[in-house]
Parts: C-alpha cells; structure tokens; sequence
C-alpha cells in the first residue's frame, strides 16, 4: 500500500514539476526578450517595404 502512496506522489510532483518547467520555459524567454528587443532592434532593423 505504501509503494501505491509513493508511486502516487512521484506522479503527482513530476506532473507539477512539467507544469512548472513549461511555464518557466515560456515566461522566462519572453522576459528575456522583451529586455532585448530594443538591442535586437538596433543591431537588425526591420526591413523597409519597397514603394512601387
């Protein structure tokens, strides 16, 4: 019974371990992009559109 109650646990923080592995895994990149974006923006300007 107590290798159920062991086994249920390990699921249960593996799981809470991806949610928080996926959440870190796209909150902490946009951090760090929306810190680099203004140098992003001057080291590669958008292109420009062609008039005509």
């Amino acid at each position: 019974m107590t290798f159920l109650l062991d086994t249920y646990i390990a699921l249960v923080s593996l799981v809470f371990l991806a949610i928080l592995g996926l959440i870190s895994g796209v909150a902490v990149p946009g951090l760090f992009m929306a810190a680099a974006a203004p140098w992003l923006d001057w080291i590669l300007p958008g292109r420009k559109k062609k008039s005509g």
